[in-house]
C-alpha cells in the first residue's frame, strides 16, 4: 500500500515538473516566434496553479486591449498543457505587473460599490467584466461579512451584482 502511495506521489511530482517545463518551453517558443526575448519566470503558486511573470521593455502588445492578448496567450498555453498532460491547470500570465495593477483597480472599484450598497441598502450592478475580473471581485467580496456577490447576464454582458447579505432569524434576534 505504501509503495502505491509513493508511486502516485512520484507520478504527481513528475507531472508538476512536466507542466512547468511545458509552460516555460512553449512560452519561450511563442515569444521567440513573435520576435521578443523578455525575461519570463514560471512558478507554481499552489497545486496545479501557475503564475507566469514576463518582464521587459515594449511589451504592451502582449497585453493588448483590456488584456485580451494576455488572455489569448493564457488560453493557448492552457490548451498546450492539456493536450500534453490531460490536466487543466490554472495559468495566470502577468506582463510587467499589469495584472497586479488591474487587481488594485478592481478592488478600489469594488470597495466604492460596496459602500454604495451599504449606504442605499439596495443591490448594485458593476460594469460588465471578463471571467478573470469577475473572479477577482468574488474573491474580494467573500472577505466581507455583510455583502455577497453573484454573476448575472450572458456572454459579453456578464457582470457582478453586489447585495447585502440577508440576516438569518438567529442573527436578527441578537440585535
Amino acid at each position: 500500500m505504501t509503495s502505491d502511495i509513493a508511486y502516485c506521489y512520484i507520478i504527481l511530482r513528475k507531472n508538476k515538473m512536466k507542466t512547468k517545463e511545458i509552460l516555460k518551453t512553449n512560452l519561450d517558443k511563442i515569444l521567440k516566434y513573435i520576435g521578443v526575448s523578455p525575461k519570463a519566470e514560471v512558478e507554481e503558486i499552489e497545486e496545479n496553479n501557475f503564475k507566469i511573470n514576463i518582464m521587459g521593455d515594449d511589451l504592451n502588445f502582449l497585453i493588448g486591449f483590456r488584456g485580451q492578448s494576455l488572455d489569448a496567450l493564457q488560453n493557448i498555453l492552457k490548451l498546450i498543457v492539456f493536450k500534453q498532460t490531460q490536466t487543466q491547470p490554472i495559468i495566470t500570465i502577468d506582463v510587467n505587473g499589469y495584472r497586479d495593477r488591474k487587481i488594485e483597480k478592481l478592488q478600489d472599484m469594488a470597495r466604492n460599490f460596496i459602500d454604495k450598497v451599504r449606504f442605499f441598502q439596495e443591490d448594485t450592478e458593476l460594469p460588465r467584466m471578463n471571467p478573470w475580473e469577475r473572479r477577482q471581485i468574488h474573491l474580494m467580496v467573500s472577505e466581507y461579512d455583510d455583502i455577497v456577490s453573484e454573476s448575472t447576464g450572458e456572454g459579453e454582458d456578464r457582470r457582478v451584482v453586489l447585495k447585502l447579505k440577508k440576516k438569518s432569524k438567529k442573527e436578527k434576534g441578537k440585535n
